[in-house]
């Protein structure tokens, strides 16, 4: 007896027809009735399978719909019973069907074709139209003419969620379509580029973030400050915090997606609450500004494991280790602060089992994790003569510097110059009981 699975798959794509031979297409499998009849607009493609592996691919045999009809045992009314055809007939049939049928080979990857890897950037709202690369080295990046061209100016962030500070406040419905207008943009590129990688040196309290975007530029920038992150996993699950970074997107409507008109070649818009956020344009190479934004978006999920993230340098020198919060005008007028620091970078992790960097070390070989600092350091601009040049503190003292955050001129709670996510006064809490 003729076993026909009938199975229907739903091709993303314009036109009607076959899907032709070599010709990639990512579809999903939806099971429909033989009764159903196909859905206007839809490509849509009714296989036989025959379950036989050759090479350890599954080999299917492509049969018109037309043919269906002859090799079945000649479905009648739902209501009515079937009639049986002569098996020499169904198997005359057959033969004929198949002799003419194309044989595919399933599945078809190869680079830039990875089914798993489709399955989940469509999870994250983007269905790739053609080729998705993942986690490139640099030397491939940099075959593509990869580079990190200098920010034209500095980029505005604006944001939402249940607690934003620092940034321009942008409306749930505005964050909603411009969501939708963006993975439209990346949805319609011949090419995407995947990285994944880690806020956080320590895996005890990083946070991992999965990029994509349409250009390998961006792609070179997110490799050099994420931390790595294993990279056998291709699940969406294993990277909770996505960044859209759609260089060839700009809203022909900026009034509508929130946006003021300055910022429609380059913008970063962050939604807290959906663990996203989204380059614009040019955005990507305000690297400085790409990083705050990334260092507030993970904020609250390291805080939740235990974890103090901090708007401040790690310092190691003789076997000491120190933490250092101070304005990055000053900071960057001390060459010594600047010599002594574990990375370039603003931003580390304090956790009871050490120090991390929250971003990527530029030394080969820099330990992931530091042990807890013996000091800190809090610097404070003030030509009043309140606070003494140097002075040792207690734990609630320097709690109440570390809110105030006095710079001199204002004050930047938790020292905190961009996009905050996180109440400086549950940060200071944290930061009281590890002094």
């Amino acid at each position: 007896m003729l076993e026909i699975i009938h199975q229907t798959f739903v091709c993303e794509g314009s036109g009607f027809g076959d899907v032709e031979e070599g010709e990639d297409r990512v579809c999903r499998s939806r099971s429909q009735p033989k009764s159903d009849p196909p859905r206007q607009g839809l490509r849509i493609a009714t296989i036989v399978v025959r379950h036989r592996h050759q090479g350890g691919r599954f080999v299917m045999r492509r049969v018109a719909v037309q043919r269906l009809a002859r090799l079945s045992t000649r479905y009648t009314h739902a209501s009515a019973p079937l009639s049986a055809a002569p098996a020499a007939a169904v198997d005359k049939s057959t033969e004929a069907a198949t002799g003419q049928a194309q044989q595919i080979v399933f599945p078809r990857e190869g680079p830039g074709v990875n089914y798993a890897l489709n399955w989940a950037l469509c999870a994250k709202g983007v269905a790739p139209k053609g080729e998705a690369f993942r986690n490139l080295r640099e030397s491939e990046l940099r075959n593509l003419n990869a580079a990190i061209p200098e920010p034209k100016k500095t980029t505005t962030v604006y944001a939402r969620g249940s607690y934003s500070a620092g940034a321009t406040a942008i409306s749930k419905p505005h964050f909603n379509r411009l969501y939708k207008e963006v993975t439209a943009s990346l949805t319609s590129s011949q090419k995407l580029y995947v990285h994944d990688g880690a806020i956080g040196s320590s895996p005890r309290s990083d946070a991992k973030v999965r990029t994509i975007s349409d250009n390998p530029s961006s792609a070179l920038l997110f490799r050099s400050i994420l931390e790595p992150a294993p990279t056998r996993q291709v699940s969406q699950h294993e990277f909770p915090f996505t960044v859209y970074i759609a260089s060839n997107y700009s809203p022909s409507d900026v009034g509508s997606v929130g946006l003021a008109n300055e910022d429609k070649e380059a913008f970063v818009v962050i939604d807290y609450d959906r663990s996203a956020m989204i380059l614009g344009g040019s955005a990507f190479t305000d690297v400085e500004t790409v990083k705050k934004a990334l260092a507030a978006l993970t904020a609250p999920s390291i805080l939740s494991r235990d974890a103090l993230p901090l708007s401040a340098r790690l310092l190691v020198q003789g076997g000491a280790t120190v933490v250092v919060f101070a304005p990055e005008s000053v900071i960057q007028k001390n060459a010594g602060l600047l010599n002594a620091s574990v990375s370039p970078d603003l931003g580390l992790v304090w956790t009871k089992e050490g120090v991390a960097r929250l971003f990527a070390s530029k030394e080969d070989g820099a330990p992931n994790l530091y042990k807890a600092p013996s000091s800190v350091v809090l610097v404070t601009a003030d030509s009043t003569g309140a606070v003494p040049e140097i002075s040792k503190v207690t734990p609630e003292k320097a709690g109440a510097l570390f809110v105030a955050g006095y710079n001199g001129e204002d004050f930047q709670p938790g020292y905190q110059a961009g996009p905050g996510s996180v109440d400086p006064v549950e940060l200071a809490k944290g930061f009281t009981a590890m002094v």
